[in-house]
């Protein structure tokens, strides 16, 4: 495509974007962040995609973002430990020297269990990130804890001194919050996070909605079927990096 092409291109997409409604704006970033999802899985991971899958799942996020509010907040809240009641649309900046952990996990059956963390500071830049997958037998809520203990263990051994974990599975952030004590693994899991902890100046906990997690949910989905560990610095792989640019657009 040459470059007047190009620019008409820009141009019409520019045109129909100042008659779209709010609405319509979400619908075009979600279908973009969608498309270039499944691009992704055909590209790297030789999959079909069904056309109405994509479809389905661009009216699912829109559907779960619109069902939430989909409003920006600009009252100037920050930083602050959300409760579900409090959750609005858009990924919140963490406070001046802190950096934010968002986390996501994954059961994938057959394989295991996955996770996705990502690390962003108080511009909303992209500090790293990293995908795991294991070979376990997990339920979703342990695999929940263990993407949080993933994401402390890391920024601990990155050197974070003030962080926010972020996460959106309300029960885990509850019971970490609670210091909920027991028996079960999946409390063996909070007592390791506990302990970690320990090592920071300052930890803040933060429940948000899936719409607003969605760098971290695709971290968590990024190797599919490979048993590992990826880590990268400031740049994301493709799967994730159309979630930056979707996120950019909520941050606030």
């Amino acid at each position: 495509m040459g470059e007047g092409e190009g620019n008409g291109v820009r141009d019409w997409v520019e045109e129909r974007w100042m008659e779209m409604g709010c609405r319509e704006h979400v619908d075009f970033m979600v279908g973009c962040w969608a498309l270039w999802e499944h691009r992704n899985k055909v590209i790297f991971d030789a999959r079909e995609v069904d056309p109405h899958a994509v479809l389905k799942r661009v009216e699912d996020v829109v559907d779960e973002m619109e069902g939430g509010g989909f409003l920006v907040s600009r009252n100037g809240r920050r930083g602050r430990e959300n409760t579900a009641a409090e959750v609005v649309a858009g990924w919140e900046v963490p406070l001046a020297d802190f950096v934010k952990i968002n986390v996501d996990a994954g059961v994938k059956e057959g394989v295991g269990v996955s996770a996705g963390v990502v690390c962003r500071d108080e511009r909303g830049k992209v500090l790293w990130g990293l995908s795991m997958v294991q070979d376990l037998a997990w339920e979703a809520h342990l695999a929940e804890a263990n993407a949080v203990f993933e994401g402390v263990r890391e920024a601990a051994r990155r050197g974070h001194s003030r962080i926010v974990v972020e996460s959106d599975c309300l029960a885990v952030i509850d019971a970490i919050k609670k210091k909920a004590k027991g028996r079960s693994m999946f409390s063996l899991h909070l007592d390791h996070i506990v302990f970690l902890c320990n090592s920071f100046v300052s930890v803040l906990w933060s429940y948000t909605r899936r719409d607003n997690n969605m760098i971290a949910h695709s971290l968590a989905h990024s190797l599919d079927s490979v048993v590992g560990r990826v880590e990268w610095a400031d740049v994301l792989p493709p799967i994730a990096n159309n979630a930056v640019i979707f996120d950019s657009r909520l941050i606030y």
